[in-house]
C-alpha cells in the first residue's frame, strides 16, 4: 500500500477525547515554558537536559551508555566514546540556526542527518541524499516476512519528501500539537534515510516546539518517555501504517507529549531546588571564596568530577582544590565513588539522581 501524504484523508475526527488532550498538551507545554524562563540566562541545566535527551535519543536506536557513561568519559576527555552524543547536539545546533526558514525544510533536514552520520565513509553514506536502497524496519533475518516495516520504495521518497516539507510550511490543517503527531509518524513511516531516521526524526520535534514558539529551547525529555514505552510507539506506527488508524495515533502521541512536558518541568524544579538548597548550606558552612563557588558551578554542569579535571578546568592548584573537594565532601555534597588514594572520582550524586529519576 502507498503511503498517503500529509494531510490525512479522509479528514480526521478530532473526537472528545482528543480535544481534552489537547488541552492538556497545550498547558503541559506553556507550563514547561514557565518553568525554563526561571533559569537564568546560559545556565548549565540547558545543556545538562540537551545531553540527556540527546542520551535517550541514542538508546532508543541501541546505544548502551547512560548518563554517568557519559559524564565519566567528559573528565577522561574520550571524545571517541562521546561522538553520537555530541553529534547529536551540533545536529541540533545547527538546525536551530536554520529555523528562520522552513519554507525548503529539506536543507535543514538533510543537514542533520549529514551530522549525525559524519563518521560515515562514502560507501555507507550517500552525502545525506535520501536513501537510494529498499530497506526493511524492524527485520530480524534476510526475508521479508518477519519485517515489522517495510517503508515507501527510494523511487516515491523524493515526492514524499517535498509533500512532507510542504506540510511542514503550511502547518494549517490540525492545532499545534496534532500536528506534532502528524509530521512524526509520516517522517518515520516515509523514512526517507539510510540510518539515523529515528533520531532526525525526534530532532525535528525539538525543532516544532520550537518554530511555534511552544518552547524556547529544545529540551523536552520526550525520548526517555518513548523509550520506556518502546514496544508501543513501535507498535503505534504498525498500526497506523496498516490501518490508517490516525485517531488513536493521536491520542497515543498527545499522551506522550503530555507525560514527556510534566517530567521536564519536574526535573527543572527538583534541580532548581536542588541548586537553592546546597548552595545556601555551603554559604552557611563558610564556602564564600570564588574557587569553592566555581567548583559548586562546575559540579552543576559536570556532575562527575576529578582533581585533575578540577585543576584544568578551574586552574587551581592541587592543594587549594583537594582541600575544598574534601569539604565538598564532608558536607555531603560530592561523593567519592572508587574507594581509592589515588586518581579518585567525585560524584555529585544528588543531581545524578534527579536526572536519572
Amino acid at each position: 500500500m502507498s503511503l498517503s501524504p500529509l494531510p490525512p484523508n479522509p479528514k480526521i475526527r478530532l473526537d472528545s477525547e482528543i480535544y481534552a488532550l489537547i488541552s492538556e498538551a497545550d498547558k503541559s507545554l506553556y507550563q514547561l515554558e514557565g518553568a525554563i524562563n526561571v533559569l537564568p540566562s546560559g545556565h548549565s541545566l540547558v545543556s545538562t537536559l540537551t545531553t540527556l535527551e540527546s542520551l535517550e535519543s541514542l538508546k532508543i536506536d541501541g546505544c548502551s551508555q547512560n548518563l554517568a557513561d557519559i559524564f565519566g568519559r567528559v573528565i577522561q576527555e574520550d571524545q571517541e566514546d562521546l561522538k553520537n552524543v555530541l553529534g547529536y547536539v551540533r545536529a541540533l545546533t545547527l538546525a536551530q540556526k536554520s529555523l528562520r526558514n522552513v519554507s525548503s525544510s529539506s536543507h535543514i533536514i538533510k543537514s542533520i542527518y549529514k551530522e549525525l552520520t559524519h563518521e560515515l565513509s562514502e560507501e555507507d553514506l550517500l552525502s545525506g541524499d535520501y536513501r537510494k536502497t529498499r530497506i526493511l524496519v524492524g527485520q530480524y533475518s534476510s526475508g521479508r516476512g518477519d519485517a515489522k516495516y517495510i517503508p515507501p520504495p527510494p523511487g516515491e521518497v523524493e515526492t514524499l519528501m517535498k509533500d512532507f516539507e510542504t506540510y511542514i510550511a503550511s502547518d494549517l490543517s490540525y492545532p499545534f500539537v496534532v500536528n506534532a503527531a502528524l509530521i512524526h509518524a509520516q517522517f518515520e513511516m516515509i523514512h526517507p534515510f539510510e540510518t539515523n531516521n529515528g533520531l532526525v526524526g525526534r530532532i525535528l520535534l525539538q525543532l516544532h516546539f520550537l518554530w511555534k514558539k511552544r518552547l524556547s529551547i529544545p529540551v523536552l525529555q520526550i525520548s526517555h518517555v518513548l523509550s520506556n514505552r518502546r514496544a508501543e510507539y513501535f507498535d503505534r506506527l504498525e498500526d497506523l501504517e496498516r490501518n490508517n488508524s490516525w485517531e488513536s495515533w493521536i491520542k497515543f502521541f498527545l499522551k506522550i507529549i503530555i507525560e514527556s512536558a510534566l517530567r521536564t518541568s519536574r526535573i527543572i524544579k527538583n534541580i532548581s531546588d536542588l541548586e537553592f538548597s546546597d548552595y545556601q548550606n555551603i554559604l552557611n558552612k563558610g564556602f564564600v571564596s570564588t574557587p569553592s563557588l566555581k567548583i559548586f558551578e562546575l559540579i552543576f554542569h559536570k556532575p562527575i568530577i576529578s582533581l585533575p579535571f578540577i585543576t584544568k578546568e578551574l586552574g587551581l592548584n592541587k592543594q587549594t582544590a583537594n582541600v575544598l573537594l574534601t569539604k565538598f565532601l564532608e558536607e555531603n555534597v560530592l561523593e567519592e565513588t572508587t574507594g581509592k588514594q589515588r586518581y579518585r572520582i567525585f560524584v555529585y550524586k544528588k543531581l545524578m539522581d534527579l536526572l536519572d529519576g
